[in-house]
Formats: structure tokens, C-alpha cells, sequence
């Protein structure tokens, strides 16, 4: 790996591409924004509407453009993605609509409103007048098109979303003024590197002398000479590990069939023959869609179930496989709850506050220019044990009070007396680097992480009492209050109900068996999701984890959270933690599943499944040519040969099954980035992991890439910045958290921050 100028990448070759490039006006500014999903259509909404405020001047003074006192500067905004402009390949209009998103209508916006940050406090008095600015968001959006369905409590298919994309993409064009010109590129970049520096036009904030202008080549052949470029190019393809790679030549050897990790509504799914025994590993949001496509887009139906309210019964087609389900838990995300407001109105935070972190630092607010620092485990984390105790017991004592052996209100003096101790002894000083071995080490710190305790034996006693460590206090309060330890919280049983458990079969109807506690699981999961927050003690934890997570999110953009303690606590065990609970699918996909395993359709597996090549392998059978298409039809052929052996440890036996199909979300990495752009980005050194120093010295390298604070500039592999690249998107997750989530309004949410500050900054260049 080699560098030639301060921004990698550059080459000489590069003016012989140039030349060929498309012929721009000697006076335009170009913008290559490579990506056009969600992220980069806030770039480009952004970028038009500042380049509006700053260079369409009605008094004409024309200041900053560098071009005439009454000219603004022609700036043309290449949007290049190989799929349209706002919905991108996740949120195409052309996928099946039984796919749905797993958050609400109400929680989806593209454009800024009055709780952002950069909108002006004249703008932000009047909601309306944010709205009619900038643009609406998805409810609004959704009412305006004559949608009826209650916006919190609706979940919409993804192409409902897509269709509010481009949408908002159709309305960005429209606002633009005239000196913008909007190119669409539907292609995949191939590169981009520095041309050698030029003599600059028009006005910079930087020193012109050493900016060169970057050349964006296309796979279609396009070649652009930008000013800029964005790099918002969201979920990429990831290397596979050794593991996979192994399956998938041991399937093509010995005529199986193994799908790698991806979207699944871009998977070769219509190889998968009807009867077919399918093995899926990971029961997240993708096993949702593939259960989706293998039944509702196969021509099976779900109906309600004449006798039990809000579940389902499926009448078969003919065309489904069978479904072995698996994953390291066990068992699916916790499903979302039916909330009839927005989620944070149930239960809003009286502890995990920005008052309290500011108490806890020695700091007067969270405004000024010092940082907290804090450390997740010992300083935030109880705070937010704190809420969800509140909230949990709060609404236990309501929906059942004969749960309780005593007044309720004295475990919420428990609470308030626990963090009034906390918030006393946790101070800055403790918690400094020079004494966070002392505050790590005493005895009411939180949890340390999953991750650290599964490298460690007695991992289960690890776990439970760092997740779930109460003083003597306090558990001696519960206990008197809460006799039952079926009606306590335990937010361990939550997130790992298999834990500890063993099973003597997995068929239906048998004594000690799997399928019956799973039936019993997601019934019982169901039910609580239909009677939401308010109705359910354990869903009341999903508003307070999904405030909880907002806020974290602020406080890491802030940096006031310690850099090791993000990595190694939030990342290391409260990530996982909170998407069990907060990141599920919508209750109807519950219900499917329930239907699916009562109808024979779907088999569980257990928790840490190991998948193994079959002993004895059959010849392959003539499963005919695959089909053209990703989207599911109705496939033909014999099922292949069962080459594939799994097995759970806490279940007896094995399963069989002739197709793997991996549906665990990749991990983003940057190091194993496998598509052109951003491993050729790595390969030439312009862009690089970020690093982090451990407590003891060690480094560590990042799944994200190296950035500068916002607007996040890139930082090649010698540290050098680069003033006119930019990287937003999921690639930020070493410089931010929770970048899966989209903007949700009325949030001053992060995503439309970044683009705002992207903005801004590439404007100044002009």
C-alpha cells in the first residue's frame, strides 16, 4: 500500500482519464454524492436548500460566491447510484409490498423540522412554518396522500417508505434554484482519486494551492471531476469468513445450496424448491423477510384465528420449504409494541437525564466546551436501570397489583433513594482515568460487557451480575415486595430466556420440548406487544431503551462519552442488549411465525447452533437452471440432497437440511469491505479503520472508518485529511452509534446534523 500526495489516490495517469471526462463550465462547482439511498438524499436536500439561504439573495450582494456580485455560482450535484435517487436498493419501489419496515409511519422523516439544531429560532417557533419549508415527514406525507391508518401504530411495507423517498426526492428537485443542476448517474462508482492540483475556482476556505480537484470513475464509463465528494454509500458487501466460505464450496461440491449473508429481498431465494429443508442462521429482521417470501410471495395466506384473538392460522400453497430456524440466543428479537402514541410518551426518562450526566461530570451543563467523559458501565448505566425499573414496576403494580405483597410505592423510593447514592459517589473524580480501577471495581458497577464475559468461564454468572447487579438493598426490597420471581424484572430472562434450559426433543406435542416452549414464547411475546407499553410490564422497557438510546447517541456525537467505554461497554454488550428489546419485527411477523410452527412448517433449531458438512452426502438431484430474477416465484425441481447436520447443545438430536441460508446482518467492517469502491478506498490507503487506544496502551482497529469530528472529513492510512472528501452513512459507526436507525422527527435527529454539517462545509468551499 502506497501514497503519493497528501490525498491518496493521486496519480499521474489520472489527467489522461480526465480528459475524457464529461466537460463542465469553467464556472461550475460539481458535487459527487456516491449513494442516493436515505443519507445521501439528506446531502443533497441539504446542500440545496443552504446553497438557496446563502447565494439567492434577494438584495443580490451576492456574498461568498466569488463570481460577480449579482451571479451565484452554477453548482451542478451528481447523484450517482445504480437504483433511483431517495429509495435506493433497501427502500426500492418495486420489492414485494408484504416486506415492512419494523419501525412505524411516524418515526421516518427525511427532512429537517423545528428540533434540529440549525434551524433558526424564528423557523423552530412555528412548526408549521419548519414543515412547509423544508418538506413533511413520513406521517404527514402519508395523511396528505389519503393513508388512514394510525401513524404510530401502523407499520408500513418498505415500499410505502420508498414511495415517501422519492417523493421527497421529486420535491428536493423541485426547490432547487436555478444554479443548481441535478445529474442522475444510475451506475456504481469504480473509483475516485486526486487529480493533480489545479489552479481553483471560484472562492475556498482552504488553501487552493494544495486541493486538487478528485475524478469519480464509473463502471458504466462516466468519469466526473468533482469539488467535492460524499460518501454515503450505506450497507456494502462484507468478505465472507472462513466459516461461510467453507459452506458455500461444500454446498456447490456436493449439490446443496448455501445464500450468504445480504438482503434478502436480493437473495437467489426462487433457487429454494418447494419441500426444500432450509437452515436458517440468525432470527433477526432478515430471517423476517425471508419467511415473508417463502410464504406470503409463494401464494400461502395467514387468516385470523377464529378462536384466539390477534393470532393467526396459514393455509399452505404447496410452494413453501421447510424452516429450521436458529441463532446464538436462540430465539427472535423481542417483537415491537403496538404503541398508540409516539414511544417515548409512556414512560419519559426521570433518571438517564442530560441534568444528571451533567451532575455526575462536575459539570454545570452539557453545553460548554468541557466534556463529561463518562463511562457507561459504572456512571450511565444505572441510571438507565433505574428508568426501566421505574417504568417496569410502575405499570406491573397497575395491570397486576396482586403481584405485590406490599405497597409498590416503596420499591420507586427504593429507586429514587439508589440513584440519589449513585449520583453522590459517581463523580468525576472517581470515575477519572487515574482512579477508574478503584470505581470499576466496587460493588454497586454495572455490567462490563457480554462480549468480555463469554471469553471467561462461568460466563452465565458473569453475565447476570453485571447486567442485572442490584445491592443487598435493593434485592432484599423486591424480594419482599415481588415474591414471585415470575413477576420480577430480570432483564437477563429477557434477553436470554434458553439460557440454562435443555431440552429432550424438538417435535410438537412431546414432553420437554423445544417447539412447545417456543410456542409458548411467542405467544406469550405476541401478547404483550398487542397490549403495548401500557398494557405490559416488560414492553414498558421499550420506551424507556428507546429514549435511552436517543440520548446516548447525542451524548457520543458530543463526545461526552469515553471513547474506550463506547467500544468495549456500549459496543461490547449494551448494542446487543437494546436491539433484542428495541429492534424486533412488527407483531404480525410474530404471529406468522407462531402460524408457520403450529402449521409444521417451521422447526426450532435452539441457541449456539453449529452447522457441519454431512458425512454421507447423496448425489446432487437436477434442480434445473436458476432463475434470472431475485425476487421469490414458484420454484421447480426435486429438493436437494440434506447435506447439512445441526445441532443445538441444549437440545437432544440433530437436523438435516439441504440449504443454509445465513441471515445475521453483516458487521459493516470497513476491513472487510468486498465491494470496489471503498476495499480499492482501503487498499490505496485513501481511507482507513479508525483506531482506538485501550485503557492499557493496546490498539485497537474500528469497524468504521478514521474521520475528523463533523462534517467528517476522511483521513487516509499517514493521518493526512482530506478538506474536500466526505463519509456519512453507516461507515460513522466509529464516531457515532446506533447508525441503523433512521431520522426520526421531532428528534433533532443525528443523521439530518451530519448532512446539515456536510453541507455547510462543501458550500464553504465555494
Amino acid at each position: 500500500m502506497t501514497t503519493s500526495s497528501p490525498w491518496s489516490g493521486t496519480s499521474s495517469s489520472a489527467e489522461t482519464s480526465a480528459s475524457s471526462a464529461e466537460s463542465l463550465d469553467s464556472q461550475a462547482h460539481s458535487v459527487a454524492i456516491i449513494g442516493a439511498g436515505p443519507r445521501g438524499l439528506s446531502v443533497l436536500e441539504r446542500l440545496v436548500a443552504l446553497a438557496a439561504e446563502r447565494f439567492s439573495s434577494a438584495d443580490g450582494d451576492g456574498a461568498g460566491t466569488g463570481v460577480g456580485a449579482d451571479t451565484p455560482p452554477a453548482i451542478v450535484i451528481h447523484l450517482i447510484d445504480p437504483y433511483p435517487p431517495g429509495a435506493g436498493i433497501v427502500w426500492r419501489t418495486d420489492q414485494p409490498e408484504t416486506l415492512l419496515m419494523n419501525t412505524t409511519i411516524a418515526e421516518q422523516t427525511i427532512f429537517p423540522d423545528s428540533s434540529c439544531s440549525f434551524v433558526s429560532p424564528e423557523t423552530a417557533a412555528d412548526s408549521g412554518a419548519a414543515s412547509d419549508r423544508f418538506g413533511p415527514d413520513m406521517a404527514q406525507w402519508y395523511r396528505d396522500m389519503g393513508g388512514t391508518d394510525p401513524v404510530d401504530a401502523t407499520f408500513p411495507s418498505r415500499t410505502l417508505y420508498g414511495r415517501y423517498l422519492r417523493d421527497a426526492y421529486a420535491r428536493i428537485r423541485d426547490m432547487a434554484p436555478d444554479f443548481i443542476e441535478i445529474v442522475e448517474h444510475p451506475t456504481k462508482v469504480e473509483s475516485v482519486i486526486d487529480l493533480p492540483p489545479v489552479e481553483p475556482f471560484g472562492h475556498t476556505s482552504a488553501d487552493p494551492e494544495t486541493v486538487p480537484p478528485q475524478l469519480v470513475r464509473c463502471e458504466d464509463g462516466t468519469a466526473i471531476i468533482a469539488s467535492a465528494v460524499v460518501l454515503a454509500v450505506g450497507h456494502i458487501p462484507s468478505a465472507q469468513t472462513d466459516e461461510r466460505a467453507r459452506l458455500a464450496a461444500f454446498a456447490q461440491r456436493s449439490g446443496g445450496l448455501y445464500i450468504p449473508q445480504g438482503l434478502p429481498a436480493e437473495a437467489p431465494v426462487a433457487e429454494v424448491a418447494p419441500g426444500n429443508r432450509v437452515i436458517v442462521r440468525g432470527m433477526g429482521l432478515n430471517y423476517f423477510d425471508l419467511q415473508t417470501l417463502f410464504t406470503h410471495e409463494r401464494g400461502g395466506r395467514f387468516d385470523p384465528d377464529p378462536d384466539i384473538a390477534g393470532e393467526l392460522r396459514y393455509v399452505r400453497s404447496g410452494e413453501e420449504p421447510r424452516l429450521l430456524l436458529g441463532s446464538r440466543r436462540g430465539v427472535p428479537y423481542r417483537s415491537k409494541p403496538i404503541c398508540q402514541a409516539h414511544p417515548r410518551s409512556p414512560w419519559p426518562l426521570r433518571y438517564f437525564t442530560r441534568e444528571n450526566i451533567a451532575l455526575l461530570a462536575g459539570l454545570d451543563d452539557l453545553d460548554g466546551d468541557r466534556k463529561a467523559g463518562a463511562r457507561f458501565n459504572d456512571q450511565l448505566w444505572p441510571l438507565i436501570l433505574a428508568d426501566l425499573r421505574l417504568a417496569y414496576y410502575s405499570t406491573l403494580s397497575r395491570i397486576r397489583p396482586g403481584a405485590f405483597a406490599g405497597d409498590p410505592g416503596q420499591l420507586r423510593e427504593a429507586i429514587a433513594e439508589a440513584v440519589s447514592r449513585h449520583l453522590t459517589r459517581r463523580t468525576w473524580q472517581e470515575t477519572h482515568p487515574e482512579t477508574r480501577e478503584t470505581s470499576a471495581g466496587s460493588g454497586d458497577s454495572a455490567a462490563t460487557g457480554a462480549a468480555e464475559s463469554r471469553e471467561h468461564e462461568g460466563a452465565e454468572a458473569a453475565w447476570q451480575g453485571r447486567v442485572t447487579r442490584e445491592a443487598f438493598a435493593w434485592s432484599e426490597i423486591e424480594e419482599s415486595l415481588v415474591p414471585d420471581p415470575a413477576h420480577r424484572m430480570s432483564l437477563h430472562e429477557l434477553l436470554n430466556p434458553l439460557e440454562g434450559r435443555e431440552f429432550d426433543s424438538r417435535g410438537p406435542r412431546e414432553t420437554n420440548s423445544l417447539h412447545e416452549w417456543m410456542l409458548d414464547f411467542l405467544r406469550n411475546d405476541l401478547h404483550d406487544s398487542l397490549s403495548g407499553p401500557e398494557g405490559s410490564a416488560e414492553k414498558s422497557l421499550f420506551t424507556v431503551l428507546w429514549q435511552s438510546r436517543l440520548l446516548l447517541k447525542e451524548l457520543i456525537v458530543a463526545g461526552h462519552i469515553d471513547r474506550v467505554s463506547i467500544d468495549m461497554e456500549i459496543c461490547g454488550w449494551f448494542e446487543s442488549f437494546v436491539s433484542g428489546i428495541c429492534d424486533g419485527p412488527p407483531p404480525q411477523r410474530i404471529a406468522e411465525l407462531l402460524a408457520l410452527a403450529e402449521a409444521g412448517l417451521v422447526e426450532f433449531i435452539g441457541p449456539d447452533m453449529r452447522i457441519e458438512a454431512s458425512p454421507e452426502v447423496a448425489a446432487p438431484a437436477d434442480v434445473g437452471a436458476t432463475p434470472a430474477s431475485g425476487w421469490p416465484a414458484a420454484p421447480t425441481g426435486d429438493p436437494l440432497p440434506q447435506i447439512f447436520t445441526v445441532t443445538s447443545a441444549q437440545v437432544a438430536g440433530d437436523i438435516t437440511g439441504s440449504v443454509v441460508i445465513d441471515a445475521a446482518s453483516p458487521t459493516n467492517a470497513v476491513s472487510r469491505a468486498a465491494d470496489v469502491l471503498v476495499h480499492g478506498m482501503v487498499e490505496r490507503g485513501q481511507l482507513t479503520p479508525a483506531r482506538l487506544t485501550l485503557d492499557d496502551g493496546r490498539e485497537k482497529f474500528l469497524n468504521g472508518l478514521a474521520l475528523t469530528p463533523r462534517p467528517y472529513r476522511t483521513i487516509d492510512v499517514e493521518g493526512a485529511v482530506h478538506p474536500r472528501r466526505f463519509a456519512l452513512s453507516i461507515h460513522l459507526s466509529s464516531v457515532q452509534w446506533g447508525l441503523a436507525i433512521a431520522a426520526n422527527p421531532n428528534t433533532n435527529a443525528a443523521t439530518l446534523n451530519d448532512s446539515h454539517a456536510a453541507a455547510a462545509a462543501i458550500l464553504d468551499l465555494i
